[in-house]
């Protein structure tokens, strides 16, 4: 779906760049080479030659500082990774007077968001997506408002938080659709539900699939219905997604007439002959069980031999050739795909461990709670003055008010203190991940004889907030498949997420009976459970009582 975000960010450039007062008197006829459609035509084959003309275009004033930034932003997204660049230009274009105007500055922090996201900077994501939500509401824009609590929905099932990021996801769909009105908003809304569809077919819950797809096709009629005269490209290769997506979830319900019908049908349209068109077939060949289909497109990348095939990506395109062999039966050759997967999965640990990023998501945590902690502070700060207020007016009238101003201040120490010792529980953690992967040894020989129980009860990992399968088979170094005998194994019949839950409510358990009088919100947080809400609906659903009831019962 990536490609139905380049036109959205083109489209929305379009916009923004035509809005801002300043800069347009100057930008709207420049002349020659500087023209921003000369410029763009010039990326597409040369966007080293394109960067050049806009810099120059800067200097000799044919574009404003504005133009440039955003138009340099734009192009570094679009034609490389290097997405990193892309936000400082974005930044760049943020800091000048015609982002001040909160609908200009809506537009340029959505689009900062989403290549954060690209760039998978989940932290930056959060700050930034709070900023822009705050600033929609004062533009008045609920549309944004809602793409971007949806971003940060997306992030969470990225970092291992599905419950709350799919929870996240479909209340901002349900509220965007009611919303969308300009074909602009319904671009995004269509963007939106092909990353949710995305989300829920890495979670392999095919039903909520086919569902998402009925949703999906029904905007996508909306929309050609409400704007007759839009890109019709751009409706062929929605409805190409839309067919891959059906395609692959009746593979998985065992409805394989309906699969090739929705697969042949995809294939009918215009889209499926582009590059990004036959790769997107890859998936349905996985499920398909045709493993030479996905070799006919991968021709040229395979096999695997070169270094610098270390990454996601590739890891990825492997992944899908072993579920190819599996579906269809060929355990000798998923047992060779499944040893490249392994090695290749060691090779990025070592890589990403080198360029600091293997522990990024307790990383994440730890900012998360740092800005939590910057917020109190600043509101502490901000109402001293009328603290000071409402004491001088005690001193005059009544000692009912003093009463609640003190409690009022000791609720705010008592939550700062809370926040602190946060704070401090989750930078152990993270040291204690970053000095496990630095100190290990290469031939991950101890790590190897380690049970599944040694590493998550005995280092007390479940209490990491990011803990996931990925990231305990990164640590022992075995495939998710190893990790779930392991599982099996330790806790027959059980889920990881569901042994996880188990082991934090255990942890819970103990801090009431040693602490009944302990916060829901403290003791959230000190099990491992990302939000105080998690923490309530496991532990319901495990005792049969919420903490506050259990926590009373154990004062009687």
């Amino acid at each position: 779906m990536r490609n139905v975000l380049y036109i959205l960010f083109a489209l929305t450039f379009a916009v923004v760049s035509c809005s801002s007062p300043k800069g347009q008197a100057t930008d709207s006829v420049p002349s020659g080479a500087y023209t921003l459609s000369h410029i763009q035509e010039v990326a597409m084959t040369d966007y080293e030659e394109a960067m050049r003309l806009a810099d120059e275009g800067l200097r000799s004033g044919q574009l404003s500082a504005y133009t440039a930034h955003t138009l340099r932003a734009r192009l570094t997204y679009l034609h490389t990774e290097n997405y990193a660049a892309a936000a400082g230009f974005m930044r760049k274009a943020l800091e000048l007077e015609e982002a001040r105007d909160p609908a200009v500055r809506t537009q340029l922090l959505y689009h900062l968001a989403t290549v954060l996201r690209s760039g998978r900077d989940f932290t930056e994501l959060l700050a930034t997506c709070t900023q822009g939500k705050e600033c929609a509401h004062k533009a008045g824009k609920a549309f944004e408002e809602n793409a971007f609590d949806f971003l940060v929905g997306n992030a969470l099932v990225d970092i291992g938080e599905e419950d709350d990021g799919f929870e996240m996801m479909c209340g901002a769909l349900k509220k965007a659709s009611s919303l969308a009105s300009s074909e602009e908003e319904y671009g995004h809304l269509i963007y939106f539900y092909g990353q949710y569809l995305n989300d829920l077919q890495g979670k392999k819950d095919w039903d909520a699939v086919l569902s998402a797809c009925t949703d999906y096709e029904k905007r996508v009629s909306d929309m050609e219905r409400s704007f007759p005269g839009m890109d019709s490209s751009y409706i062929d290769r929605c409805r190409f997604y839309l067919d891959i997506h059906r395609a692959i979830g009746y593979s998985y319900t065992g409805s394989s007439d309906s699969a090739l019908q929705a697969f042949e049908k995809a294939c009918t349209r215009s889209y499926c002959l582009t590059t990004d068109g036959q790769t997107q077939l890859v998936d349905y060949y996985a499920a398909a069980g045709q493993p030479d289909k996905i070799l006919d497109i991968y021709r040229d990348e395979l096999p695997f031999t070169e270094p610098d095939t270390v990454s996601r990506s590739y890891r990825m395109r492997i992944a899908r050739l072993l579920e190819a062999c599996t579906n269809a039966g060929m355990s000798e050759k998923a047992r060779e795909y499944q040893e490249i997967y392994n090695s290749l999965s060691r090779q990025l640990e070592q890589k990403e461990r080198f360029e600091g990023t293997f522990t990024n998501s307790a990383k994440y945590d730890v900012q998360r709670y740092r800005f939590k902690l910057e917020d109190t502070t600043r509101v502490l700060r901000q109402n001293q003055r009328l603290i000071f207020v409402l004491i001088t007016i005690f001193i005059l009238a009544t000692g009912l008010l003093l009463v609640l101003l003190l409690s009022r201040n000791r609720a705010h120490r008592q939550e700062s203190e809370s926040l602190k010792k946060s704070l401090s529980s989750i930078q152990r953690q993270v040291s204690i991940i970053a000095d496990m992967q630095t100190h290990k040894d290469a031939s991950d020989a101890p790590e190897a004889a380690l049970t599944l129980k040694d590493v998550i009860e005995g280092r007390e990992l479940y209490l990491d907030k990011g803990l996931n399968r990925q990231k305990i088979s990164a640590i022992l170094g075995k495939s998710p498949y190893e990790i779930d005998k392991m599982l099996a194994d330790a806790a027959p019949g059980i889920s990881f997420p569901d042994y996880i839950k188990g082991l934090r409510i255990r942890r819970a358990l103990d801090l009431l009976s040693e602490n009944p009088d302990i916060s829901i919100a403290e003791l959230a947080d000190s099990s491992g459970f990302y939000t105080v809400r998690s923490l309530q609906r496991s532990f319901l659903a495990i005792t049969g009582k919420t903490p506050s009831e259990f926590a009373k019962d154990l004062k009687k």
